[in-house]
């Protein structure tokens, strides 16, 4: 089986609105106008679900910043399903409530105040909803929600995450400029992690 990888983009804290922070109307429509997203597209397989998902758009690769020597990014549409985990396209998935989102196999996240790391259980972390449980940090003591600890770059909590599929962790980070367009009449600052699975 061959693994997934991806970066997901998403609102922080997004959760505490009733509202959701913004669209997938409204972020299709701004990362499209910088050249982000591409055109969207739709194929049913006969052996799998159907795909949907964006094309990478033409300033895709100066809006996320790839580390080290030049990645290789599959861009067209695969012919064989199994192809799809190493083709690079854009998702956008939207939900009616907060969900938290499972990034790298192991997430890592460490207490807000002394920075000591934390070792959380994943089955509790999949039962989770907004304001329903606490941590307590073991060395410190301090309290907090799950959704208010650093999970560098591994988890995340919101209502709508951007996954730029086939994107290796610690690979990409995203420009400055691309999350100037997402923080863009947000009421939330945007983060980023990376899904491996």
């Amino acid at each position: 089986m061959n693994s997934q990888y991806a970066m997901v983009l998403y609102p922080k804290q997004a959760f505490l609105e009733k509202e959701p922070a913004v669209s997938q109307m409204q972020i299709v429509g701004k990362l499209s106008n910088v050249g982000f997203l591409g055109d969207f597209f739709c194929v049913d397989n006969e052996s799998q679900e159907e795909q949907t998902g964006y094309f990478i758009g033409d300033h895709f690769l100066q809006l996320i910043t790839f580390l080290g020597c030049s990645p290789h990014l599959a861009v067209t549409l695969p012919e064989q399903g199994s192809d799809w985990h190493h083709f690079c396209h854009i998702e956008i998935q939207e939900f009616s409530t907060a969900q938290f989102f499972k990034g790298l196999n192991r997430p890592k996240c460490s207490c807000s105040q002394c920075k000591s790391r934390l070792n959380l259980s994943l089955s509790e972390l999949e039962q989770w909803v907004p304001g329903s449980m606490t941590v307590r940090c073991t060395k410190c003591q301090h309290s907090e929600r799950p959704e208010e600890l650093n999970w560098r770059h591994s988890a995340g909590f919101s209502s709508i995450f951007i996954i730029i599929h086939s994107v290796y962790p610690s690979e990409a980070v995203p420009t400055e400029q691309l999350m100037a367009v997402l923080n863009d009449d947000s009421a939330h600052q945007w983060d980023y992690f990376y899904y491996e699975a």
